[in-house]
């Protein structure tokens, strides 16, 4: 028997009253809930003014331009939810919240998936009940983050690459730890410039006005450690992080938001150093790391501003290859390095290893074994060649038996954070001509042959907008004796081993003894290459080939065209003594035509890490006319 349905009202009577308002709920369309709620939301979250807070801030990368207002670092509009995101905080936050009621259309497409660090802070800070947001799933972010299983972080600086003007201030990197005790195993949060250039003046150029874009990488760590340590010889620093899991779990999550989003890349602030800074704020927001940043950002700051803030311990050092080479060649005499480069090559025989003593031996081997390892990466050798050629020598040198243990101890050289800042401004005093002038100068970046190498690498110079004013006395007014746009000279020095070119790119504005033996102010772009190596007294020498365009009213139809060849040595008296001899000539045969030789001894002193004096002494010769300075200059960096 079936029995007629009750009216609704009578329904609603027998009713418990408590559950009445769940049924008129449960009668309001869905759309009209989600409405209701995300209005809620958005009304909480301005009352509490999060769009001012310092963590949507940072998740954002939103920044106080000195001209007032805010904006976004970021100028990717795929990183924005709301039209006017860039430069709207609270626009932004409220378009978040909205997508949070946008149910996906497919699997990873939702906004916690796709916006996790920002999604995550909402939902704390609001209180969010998730089970009133659209279900959804982030397998591909799950997996990946999975494999990371981030736990600990630690801050990398691999030093500069001396031949590459992409990598000449160094690289900062984060490696994100896992539970496994081989942190070659662990995952890599990374920034850098995208591109291909490799001339130093393009790059410089391209690098200082914006003309690449910067992309943020989540990668194994081995990359980088192959490509840094091995492939380019770079040492490197490892900083851990005072960090807890939760903490590395918010920085995995913004990394992850930033992947593949595109900003413009500045070389001398808006670069990997700055943009790393956002991903160890986005674990800490009250760091205020990004704020302690001056006008420009090299990656000795970085670390520089981790450890004064006490995020950062201290550094556990990592020799690359060419070191851990050049330590064991130390050990040997020319024969030996010789035999060891023959070791490498399967060519050295029975008698000529049997030479050495036993200390030797083991010194080789260990030495071929390691550039063994750099002509697989350089392709010399193919994988089964390297097989067994490696296995060879791992076969001699295990016969050979325990190695003594100052093989394996190589000196730790100075920190990064030990050396100079990157700006530099300069007062003294100097005789031209016989007659008195005071000088001021000012750098913006970043280091000279001339300037302390402790924290830098030996050989490198680069310097952008060095500018130079001079005041002749008496009464002659200040005028600009130069300015260098770009100015980086690379001397890598070569041994058996490793054979780097060394190279150079100058333009910018000098003044310059002309023919007839006036003083000009002329446009130059000088560049050149050759080779460098180590000299008896342990410093550089180097000679290379150039060549010199001269642009200005003071020449014979306005230019010149010269070319050349310079020489010099540079070296490392003390710890706090520095001598470059150097010697020019170049003849000029177009344009304005002219014979230049210029010979100089230049010595730094160094008084404190940021403080120095300079001596510099030189002679000029164009044609029949000749020229003498010297000059005093204090130098202090900042």
């Amino acid at each position: 028997m079936t029995f007629p349905r009750p009216p609704r009202l009578l329904v609603l009577i027998g009713t418990p009253v408590l559950l009445l308002p769940l049924l008129f709920l449960s009668a309001i369309p869905a759309g009209a809930a989600e409405a209701s709620y995300l209005a809620e939301l958005q009304q909480r979250a301005l009352k509490q003014s999060l769009a001012k807070e310092r963590t949507w801030e940072v998740l954002l990368h939103y920044t106080h331009p000195w001209k007032g207002g805010i904006k976004s670092r970021i100028d990717d509009p795929a990183f924005f939810l709301a039209k006017d995101g860039r430069s709207e905080p609270r626009e932004e936050l409220l378009a978040t919240l909205e997508q949070m009621f946008q149910a996906p259309v497919q699997d990873g497409s939702y906004l916690a998936c796709r916006f996790p660090a920002r999604f995550a802070w909402l939902a704390s800070r609001l209180d969010i009940d998730t089970s009133r947001l659209p279900e959804y799933r982030c397998s591909e972010r799950d997996k990946a983050l999975a494999a990371v299983e981030g736990r600990s972080a630690v801050l990398v600086f691999p030093v500069g690459h001396i031949n590459s003007p992409a990598s000449m201030f160094g690289h900062t990197l984060i490696r994100i730890d896992g539970s496994s005790k081989s942190n070659l195993i662990s995952y890599a949060g990374n920034y850098a410039a995208v591109t291909t250039d490799t001339n130093g003046f393009v790059y410089a150029w391209k690098g200082i006005f914006g003309g690449y874009k910067g992309l943020y990488s989540l990668m194994p760590y081995y990359v980088k450690v192959k490509e840094y340590n091995d492939l380019e010889r770079r040492d490197m620093w490892e900083y851990p992080l005072k960090l807890s899991p939760d903490e590395v779990k918010t920085m995995l999550n913004h990394l992850w938001e930033l992947q593949n989003i595109k900003s413009s890349y500045f070389f001398l602030d808006e670069n990997c150093s700055y943009n790393l800074l956002f991903l160890i704020e986005a674990a800490r927001p009250s760091l205020r790391l990004t704020e302690r940043t001056g006008l420009f950002v090299l990656p000795t700051q970085t670390i520089d501003i981790a450890l004064n803030s006490g995020i950062a311990e201290a550094p556990h050092y990592r020799p690359s290859q060419g070191t851990r080479i050049r330590h064991l060649g130390s050990f040997l005499d020319d024969t030996g390095r010789q035999t060891a480069w023959r070791l490498a090559h399967a060519a050295a025989s029975a008698d000529e290893v049997n030479s050495l003593d036993r200390r030797q031996q083991i010194a080789a081997h260990d030495a071929a074994i390691e550039f063994l390892q750099v002509r697989l990466a350089r392709r010399e050798l193919s994988q089964e060649e390297f097989n067994k050629k490696y296995l060879k020598l791992l076969a001699q040198r295990s016969a050979l038996g325990a190695a003594p243990e100052e093989l394996y101890r190589i000196p730790e050289p100075a920190r990064p954070e030990s050396g100079h800042q990157s700006t530099r401004v300069s007062a003294g005093a100097g005789i031209r001509r016989g007659e008195p002038y005071a000088a001021l100068g000012f750098q913006t970046a970043l280091h000279t042959l001339l300037d302390p190498d402790q924290g830098f690498i030996r050989g490198a110079q680069i310097k952008f907008l060095e500018t130079a004013l001079v005041y002749r006395l008496p009464d002659d007014g200040v005028r600009l004796r130069s300015l260098h746009l770009v100015d980086i000279l690379s001397l890598s020095e070569r041994d058996l081993f490793f054979k780097p070119l060394s190279w150079k790119v100058n333009t910018g504005w000098d003044t310059e003894l002309l023919r007839d033996g006036t003083d000009h102010l002329i446009y130059r772009l000088n560049t050149g290459g050759g080779v460098a190596g180590g000299s008896p007294f342990g410093g550089i020498w180097y000679g290379l080939g150039e060549v010199d365009v001269n642009l200005g009213s003071g020449l014979r139809g306005d230019a010149a065209l010269g070319l050349g060849v310079s020489a010099g040595a540079l070296e490392q008296l003390t710890p706090w003594w520095k001598l470059h001899l150097s010697a020019s000539a170049f003849s000029f045969q177009l344009g304005d035509e002219r014979t230049r030789i210029k010979v100089s001894v230049d010595q730094n002193l160094r008084l404190a890490q940021n403080d120095s004096l300079s001596l510099l002494y030189s002679r000029q010769f164009a044609n029949r006319h000749q020229v003498e300075e010297v000059s005093l200059l204090w130098n202090h960096y900042f």
